[in-house]
């Protein structure tokens, strides 16, 4: 059974993806703002740019008159992000005013989000922060000195709870209180906090007993004594080469863990360093060692990534270069399938395998 999503969002969905006119994928040129938030290992990102109407005597009263949006996600993740465009050009807010919209704007412009689909609007709202703080920077704003405070998860703004996604205990608290979350299971939903190890799902459930019960409001509670603490499990994640630009869908970081355990998040446009498919290689393999490659690949660097967002694949044949799958879990009868078998299933099987890959969905 696929996500259950509102009218509203599958159209902007459908709009953005067929580039209609008035929609926002894309890139600002000369952009006056740009912000970035997630990474392709959890399956969302999102790079956000917007455009100023410059006020020549105060740089405070800019007005924001153009947005886009470039992301690597779901349904939800390309809804969410069109959504923070039109609220942005419809208000024409300042960039200062922009910091008031918030996640929960995002969801009630798309008449609602799965709950396990929330964290797509959180990071859009993410990505705006940020540049809203590098608008700031360029025209000599100090946010600081007019009581704004960077509210993004920064990972110096306090104890790393999660270490799969650098997600900190500050971020934690506030989006718990942000976004009324009741138990482990919609926090790791919405914010992806406990969904890939799983080692800190006992931690997550003590700040949310203390945040719930009222306690430890300002989000800065004493880190737990060592043995209270779960051990971190390192997560390797894969890197994914640059997705066809025409769908203006690409591979915002990479996150692996060093030998002390880490991790390690770098964010970059470009096109990463994923191992490579060497020419000819993958044709001289019998039908059986290609079989054996292709299932290694899905197994460590294509289902991680689906079973985040609690979808999975299976294969169900192999013949010559063409993979037959069937998409299960969360991605069976998702309005996106399609596009995670391109931008995901495909792109990595002929980018570390063979290019002449082909994958059909079953």
């Amino acid at each position: 059974m696929g996500w259950q999503y509102s009218e509203k969002t599958k159209q902007l969905f459908m709009d953005a993806v067929q580039g209609k006119t008035g929609t926002h994928v894309g890139e600002v040129a000369n952009a006056d703002g740009v912000g970035e938030h997630g990474s392709v290992a959890c399956g969302d990102a999102l790079k956000f740019t917007f455009r100023v109407e410059r006020n020549e005597t105060d740089p405070t009263q800019d007005k924001i008159v153009e947005a886009k949006f470039l992301t690597f996600g779901c349904t939800s993740a390309i809804a969410a992000s069109e959504a923070l465009c039109r609220i942005i050009e419809e208000r024409r807010p300042t960039p200062i005013d922009a910091l008031k919209i918030t996640n929960q704007d995002v969801v009630e412009f798309l008449e609602g989000l799965p709950t396990q689909k929330v964290h797509c609007s959180v990071m859009g709202a993410e990505a705006l922060e940020e540049a809203v703080w590098d608008w700031a920077s360029r025209r000599g704003v100090d946010l600081t000195a007019l009581g704004f405070k960077k509210l993004g998860n920064d990972v110096d703004e306090g104890r790393v709870v999660c270490q799969c996604f650098g997600i900190t205990e500050p971020y934690l608290r506030r989006q718990i209180r942000e976004l009324g979350l009741k138990t482990t299971d919609e926090v790791t939903g919405a914010l992806k906090a406990g969904g890939a190890c799983g080692s800190c799902r006992a931690e997550i459930q003590n700040i949310l007993d203390e945040v719930l019960s009222g306690g430890c409001t300002s989000g800065t509670c004493a880190a737990p004594t060592p043995e209270t603490v779960a051990p971190t499990q390192t997560v390797e994640a894969p890197k994914v080469a640059e997705e066809p630009k025409k769908t203006g869908f690409i591979p915002l970081a990479t996150v692996s863990t060093t030998a002390t355990g880490d991790v390690v998040q770098n964010p970059t446009f470009e096109t990463t360093d994923a191992p490579k498919a060497a020419p000819g290689e993958f044709a001289k393999l019998s039908p059986y060692q290609k079989a054996k490659r292709i299932e290694e690949t899905v197994e460590t660097a294509i289902r991680p990534i689906l079973r985040r967002d609690g979808g999975d694949i299976e294969i169900v044949d192999v013949k010559d270069d063409v993979v037959y799958v069937a998409m299960t879990g969360a991605c069976d009868g998702c309005d996106a399938a399609s596009q995670t078998l391109d931008l995901i299933v495909t792109t990595i099987l002929q980018d570390r395998l063979d290019p002449a890959i082909r994958v059909v969905q079953l």
